[in-house]
């Protein structure tokens, strides 16, 4: 008897001392949740994803981590769709602990996950959703984003094509919110600084569409000198690969957002030369601090698929490490304390300089953009060359028109 009274009592011991132990663990981490499309089409962009943000993950634990902790990720499938994403969010906030949420695909996903921030008063950090209403009627303040906007990017090209001759554009983007953004927001601001500009056409296909032979053939009727696209991922690809099969070529150009992907562009090739592409992030914008990030993804992935960074792979990267120095500068993790902290915060980033817009939440930044060249410095295949810069200010989207109460003065 007083044997198993003794084997009960080792066993409770025994117990405890796992669940301290785990609780010791777990207090020496910081957990990030990191939804994106891990399965299906769009699953490579995912991985692209969660492949920039371990690595500021990895960087920044081998320099002592955050306030004296790991940072842990913890990688989610979001499918793609919103309620799957939610459902996963508040399970990593309720199971997992985590304390802030990322993701970069879909502006349903995001603006799921910021419901759920704001519920749940954890920070979430947008990486890539760029719908202009998600910081503007939508803003919360538990979401900030690191990346640009439709508005952001279509001041960027509007700047860009002041220096150039084209004036006729033909629109061709994706059938969803953020395709029809992109339209719009294009339209609004270049057919208002740029006299003389004409949309001759304007076109939406399903995400995954295959065959683009007769929208193709409405934009070689119409006789646009640039096809506008916000198109990503195999949707951008087979536009410009069936295009040139079909009769486009210079000089008749794309200007793209997504067009420094080096999963498409080795499938576009010359296709693709002389086309331009306005992103988040290039590996060829010329600063000390990019070069060094070269240098270093270079160093620990040369023998991989994606020996330099591009695409989500920087801009995952710069935006993950812009939320760790908003925590530092906190010196907390609690979420209001990394608000006070992040609002009008700059920082020197990959890009330059950048400001995280106190009033919307949104990054402000030069806006880099590439024509795609023949023979690249960095890869086997046509990329953009070294980035044309736009000045931060004429990237902005002014206060006024942001459609956020917070930047004009309604709260």
């Amino acid at each position: 008897m007083m044997l198993l009274k003794w084997k009960g009592l080792m066993g409770l011991i025994f117990l405890v001392m796992i669940f301290v132990v785990g609780q010791a663990l777990a207090a020496d981490t910081v957990n990030i949740v990191i939804l994106d499309p891990l399965s299906g089409t769009m699953k490579d962009v995912g991985d692209r994803t969660v492949w920039g943000v371990q690595f500021a993950v990895d960087e920044t634990n081998a320099a002592g981590g955050l306030l004296g902790k790991q940072i842990k990720l913890i990688p989610e499938d979001s499918q793609m769709k919103a309620d799957v994403a939610a459902r996963k969010a508040i399970r990593a906030i309720m199971e997992d602990k985590a304390q802030f949420i990322m993701h970069l695909t879909s502006t349903a996903v995001a603006q799921a996950l910021m419901d759920v921030a704001e519920k749940n008063k954890v920070i979430y950090t947008m990486l890539g959703a760029e719908s202009d209403f998600l910081t503007g009627k939508n803003f919360s303040k538990y979401s900030f984003r690191t990346c640009f906007t439709t508005g952001n990017r279509a001041r960027a090209y509007t700047e860009f094509f002041k220096t150039k001759p084209w004036r006729k554009f033909y629109l061709m983007n994706q059938d969803y919110a953020f395709g029809h953004a992109v339209a719009d927001d294009f339209k609004k601001v270049i057919t208002k600084e740029i006299p003389g500009v004409k949309i001759v056409g304007e076109d939406y296909a399903p995400i995954g569409n295959k065959d683009f032979g007769p929208y193709i053939s409405k934009i070689l009727a119409s006789g646009a000198e640039i096809v506008f696209t916000g198109n990503y991922g195999a949707d951008v690809q087979n536009l410009i690969v069936q295009g040139a099969q079909m009769g486009i070529k210079l000089p008749v150009r794309y200007a793209t957002y997504f067009l420094d992907d080096d999963v498409q562009l080795p499938q576009t090739g010359q296709a693709a030369v002389g086309s331009f592409v306005n992103s988040t992030y290039l590996p060829t914008i010329n600063t000390s601090q990019n070069k060094a990030f070269l240098e270093r993804w270079h160093k620990k992935f040369k023998d991989t698929t994606h020996p330099y960074p591009c695409a989500n792979l920087g801009y995952s990267y710069n935006g993950a490490m812009f939320l760790f120095e908003a925590i530092k500068k906190a010196k907390s993790f609690d979420a209001e304390a990394v608000i006070r902290a992040w609002e009008g915060m700059e920082y020197n980033s990959l890009v330059g300089k950048q400001i995280m817009r106190a009033c919307d939440h949104q990054i402000m930044m030069p806006g880099p953009v590439g024509e795609i060249q023949a023979k690249s410095t960095i890869f086997p295949f046509p990329f953009a060359g070294t980035a044309v810069m736009i000045p931060m200010d004429k990237v902005a989207v002014p206060l006024r028109e942001t459609g956020n109460p917070r930047c004009t003065g309604g709260m």
